[in-house]
């Protein structure tokens, strides 16, 4: 029982942050056809970059944060 309490919330925390990384490109995008000008502005490697790695450390920071709950629900 307690494997599978650590197992779902770790799980939903991955999915509340991929529902944040969705969210957060649904604005890049709704900002990028608002303001056009700023695409071009945006388009240096080391901003792609930090972008990427910021999208894929959110599920990952959740998915932690998650799994901490989960350690807290079983004891």
């Amino acid at each position: 029982m307690r494997a599978s309490i650590l197992l779902w919330s770790t799980a939903s925390g991955v999915i509340i942050g991929t529902f944040i990384d969705a969210t957060l490109i649904g604005v890049a995008l709704l900002l990028s056809g608002l303001v056009p000008g700023i695409v071009a502005r945006l388009n240096h490697k080391w901003i792609v970059t930090s972008g990427v790695v910021l999208l894929l450390a959110v599920p990952v920071f959740l998915g932690v944060l998650g799994y901490l709950e989960g350690q807290l629900k079983a004891s």
